[in-house]
């Protein structure tokens, strides 16, 4: 279970029409407590109209690039996605769990693959951060 701290938006990043990708600010101190692995994910929690709603969203940034972010597509009548598409901005506080889950990739510099994703929708963010850290951390690899 994760510990949840609150983070200020570093930026949002409109991605696409429909889908944003929001980096946070992360105090030196409480760095060590979002290292992650590539493929891991977050919980994002809000109070929305007295309601607490929590959201899981996967990381897209590589873990070495010294970025936590996170991508939002908005889903009609979606609570926390249509406020991220259409309200969030730098500056504004938000409670992040710490990274959590098991489709993970850990790279090794001395492996030598060829790696292939098949993934659709939303589903490709978890495999931005596996295809950065393939990219970077295994130079005898290559992913299609």
């Amino acid at each position: 279970m994760s510990s949840f701290y609150k983070l200020s938006i570093k930026e949002v990043r409109r991605e696409t029409p429909t889908s944003v990708s929001i980096a946070f600010n992360i105090p030196e101190e409480i760095k060590p407590n979002y290292k992650f692995i590539a493929g891991q994910y977050v919980n994002l929690k809000i109070n929305l109209d007295g309601k607490e709603v929590r959201r899981a969203y996967s990381i897209c940034s590589a873990p070495d690039s010294g970025e936590l972010r996170v991508a939002v597509k908005a889903v009609a009548n979606g609570a926390f996605s249509q406020l991220a598409n259409k309200k969030l901005q730098a500056g504004d506080l938000i409670e992040v769990g710490t990274p959590e889950g098991n489709f993970t990739f850990e790279p090794n510099l001395e492996r030598q693959k060829n790696y292939a994703a098949f993934v659709a929708g939303s589903g490709i963010t978890p495999v931005l951060s596996i295809l950065q850290s393939v990219l970077k951390n295994e130079p005898n690899s290559t992913f299609v």
